[in-house]
């Protein structure tokens, strides 16, 4: 009997860790997303690794604009605009690139180190570089 008892507590046990939530502050790259291009029509997102024992980290930007429906027409009242037609854009990426960085080599008009984030497993991470 105490066996039974012993052999339920431990697959209870067992069940129970293996079912149990995940913790969710997995951690991401440190971002930033700005509006660049002729008139902010194009995102640029800067996305930074950890830093190194030498005191580099590898950052990774795009310039891109994200999926959009574009409108044909738009015609305005007093209090409120009416857009008909239009398509679906899909995104579009114009530069794609990963490259190690010091303090000393960050590009003008960069900022320097982005600090990772702390989010949860389903996080949004706006640069997928696989």
């Amino acid at each position: 009997m105490k066996r039974k008892l012993a052999l339920g507590i431990t697959i209870s046990a067992y069940v129970g860790i293996s079912w149990a939530p995940q913790a969710n502050a997995d951690v991401q790259l440190g971002c930033e997303s700005i509006p660049w291009g002729f008139l902010g029509t194009q995102t640029r997102s800067i996305c930074d690794g950890p830093i190194q024992p030498d005191g580099s980290w590898v950052r990774f930007r795009m310039v891109w604009i994200p999926a959009h429906q574009v409108p044909v027409s738009t015609s305005c009242g007093t209090y409120t605009c009416t857009t008909s037609g239009g398509y679906w854009q899909n995104e579009k990426v114009f530069e794609k690139v990963k490259y190690p960085v010091t303090p000393a080599t960050v590009v003008p008009g960069e900022p320097g180190w982005l600090p990772p984030t702390y989010t949860d497993a389903s996080g949004f991470t706006p640069i997928n570089f696989n």
